[in-house]
């Protein structure tokens, strides 16, 4: 039997314990065990931070894994945007799959995740050496295979490239059966590398369908942000607008906001993309999830969070580490000094209880996401 399933036990014959599902939490954060010790590995470690009727009860280790091996990714949760699916598999960045459940990796390969369909992630692969195709990874059998059927195809659009190997990059279009097209000579730069990473990320690029894309073209110095819609049948690419941006090394990424507009996240930013008025604002308030949302901008005391328009605190904080589920929010606490932030631990806000609860932790890599036990 593990901590948590004593915890709940003991927990469930305590007096006056009323377990109504918004009254149990659990964050699921991970922390680097040695990320400044070794640059060639590190391990990570996922935690559970319980929380019973807006009281904090502990926490328990989940799992560990090692980052990196021999020099190169292994399992990473702190490369982009981590998914939970059905409270127990953890899709990282990269295309990891963690079962936090059984404790185990069920895939440690890198590939880019299309969508969960079935009960079974399907990915695609672009690769200069291990070339392009789809993948499935089934929960129900935990088998991993490549799909032969040629015809297979579950992401919308066409087979577009950047060209790194000149500056400012080229798009290039690869119709089948046809010879290779250059759609754009001058497709601007990508945004600024990470520090751990020997290549430069592609612009974020993203399809309204199978003959429209819209791309970000940034400039050199990635303090200006173009953005293009472009015909893949026609050729012909309009400007959109463009917009200041601050260079930023954790990337940046294009998703749908609504039907008729795209966000792109950009460090601490978030820029949004009219495509029928055909313009670019950068909002002065995050766009709500579950009732919560922040100011963009700090002010002395940090950003502001929100609760249903109502402010419920300030402090400083990055906008990766702030995740909310339904009545509940947590961040990690940042001191500014200059240029530099430190954490501060964890800050959790409860609606049962209407206060900010402070929990020590360890150094945050990432945020995985709250569920409900």
């Amino acid at each position: 039997m593990n901590l948590r399933s004593i915890r709940w036990i003991i927990l469930l014959f305590l007096p006056g314990v009323q377990f109504a599902q918004e009254g149990m939490h659990s964050l699921l954060v991970a922390h680097a065990v040695n990320a400044e010790g070794s640059k060639a590995n590190f391990r990570q470690t996922i935690y559970s931070y319980h929380f019973l009727n807006g009281t904090y009860t502990g926490r328990d280790e989940i799992m560990s894994f090692d980052g990196k091996k021999n020099g190169r990714d292994y399992v990473r949760t702190d490369k982009g945007d981590n998914f939970l699916y059905k409270d127990r598999y953890v899709i990282t960045g990269i295309g990891n799959i963690i079962d936090i459940v059984d404790k185990k990796v069920l895939f440690d390969g890198k590939a880019n995740l299309v969508k969960i369909s079935n009960d079974s992630v399907i990915y695609y692969t672009n690769d200069a050496f291990k070339g392009k195709f789809y993948s499935v990874y089934n929960f129900k059998t935990h088998t991993y295979s490549e799909v032969t059927n040629l015809l297979f195809k579950a992401k919308t659009g066409k087979e577009v490239e950047f060209d790194k190997t000149v500056t400012p990059f080229k798009i290039n279009y690869y119709p089948q059966g046809k010879p290779n097209v250059e759609l754009i000579q001058d497709a601007g730069f990508g945004p600024l590398r990470r520090s751990d990473s020997k290549y430069t990320a592609d612009p974020p690029v993203f399809w309204l369908n199978d003959s429209l894309f819209v791309y970000v073209n940034f400039n050199k110095a990635n303090t200006e942000a173009a953005f293009y819609q472009v015909n893949i049948e026609t050729h012909l690419f309009n400007l959109l607008g463009t917009s200041t941006i601050i260079p930023d090394t954790r990337g940046a990424s294009l998703k749908r906001l609504s039907s008729n507009e795209l966000v792109m996240n950009y460090g601490y930013m978030d820029v949004i993309v009219n495509l029928e008025k055909k313009t670019i604002t950068i909002p002065l308030e995050s766009k709500a999830v579950n009732g919560f949302s922040y100011l963009y901008k700090a002010g002395p005391k940090g950003r502001v969070i929100l609760y249903h328009g109502k402010e419920i605190g300030q402090f400083f904080f990055n906008s990766g580490n702030f995740a909310c589920a339904e009545n509940c929010v947590g961040l990690v606490k940042e001191l500014i000094v200059g240029e530099e932030s430190y954490q501060q631990g964890l800050k959790i806000w409860i609606k049962s209880k209407n206060t900010w609860l402070n929990v020590d932790a360890e150094e945050v890599l990432s945020f995985i996401g709250w569920v409900n036990w």
